[in-house]
C-alpha cells in the first residue's frame, strides 16, 4: 500500500512538473527581455543557431515538447531572438481558436495595453475585425494580433523597444479602426 502511495506521488510530481515545464513563460517570459543567453537557457531547453546572415544574433526555437504553450494554448511555433547573446524578441504563433484564452493569461501580466483593432479586407472584399493589442512599456514592448498574416494563426511578440520598433511601425502603419489587406 505504502509503494502503491508513494508511486502514485511520484507520478503526479512528474506531471506537475512536466506541464509547469511546457508553459512558454516560464522559460521565455517577458521579464527575461534584455537577459543574457546562458542565463534564459537556465530555465529553457532550446535549440540554437547563429545566424548566417549576422553573427551578433542567434536564434532559438524550444526543443521539441518544451515551452510548448502558453496560457493554455498549444504553441505552432516560437523563436527567441539573441542579440549579442542578450534576449531580444520573442514571436509566438498559435491558432487563433485559443485567441481570448492566451489573451486572458497575457493581459494580466504586461498590464493594460492599447486596442489597435483594425478590420481586415479578405476575399471578394470582404472585411473583419483582427484584434490587435499593443503594450509599450519603458523595457518592454509587445504586440498580440488575433490574424497574424494568415486566417488561422494568432501571435505574441514580445522585446525590448528596440527590437520591437519594425514591429510596431508595421502594425501602427494602419491606424485603429483603419482597414488594411490579409
Amino acid at each position: 500500500m505504502r509503494f502503491t502511495a508513494h508511486v502514485a506521488a511520484s507520478i503526479l510530481a512528474c506531471s506537475a512538473a512536466a506541464s509547469y515545464a511546457g508553459e512558454l513563460f516560464e522559460g521565455l517570459g517577458p521579464e527575461l527581455i534584455g537577459s543574457e543567453l546562458t542565463t534564459v537557457l537556465e530555465g529553457a531547453e532550446l535549440g540554437c543557431k547563429q545566424d548566417s546572415a549576422d553573427a551578433s544574433l542567434r536564434r532559438c526555437q524550444p526543443l521539441p515538447g518544451a515551452l510548448d504553450t502558453l496560457g493554455g494554448a498549444k504553441v505552432t511555433n516560437a523563436e527567441a531572438l539573441f542579440v549579442d547573446k542578450q534576449l531580444a524578441l520573442v514571436t509566438v504563433y498559435f491558432s487563433e481558436r485559443d485567441f481570448q484564452k492566451v489573451l486572458a493569461y497575457v493581459a494580466p501580466k504586461l498590464g493594460e495595453a492599447q486596442d489597435w483593432t483594425v478590420t481586415i479586407r479578405g476575399g471578394m472584399n470582404a472585411g473583419f475585425k483582427d484584434q490587435i493589442f499593443i503594450w509599450e512599456q519603458e523595457h518592454l514592448h509587445a504586440v498580440m494580433q488575433q490574424f497574424d498574416l494568415k486566417i488561422d494563426r494568432a501571435s505574441l511578440v514580445y522585446g525590448s523597444p528596440r527590437a520591437m520598433a519594425e514591429v510596431l511601425k508595421r502594425i501602427k502603419a494602419t491606424p485603429p479602426g483603419g482597414v488594411r489587406d490579409l
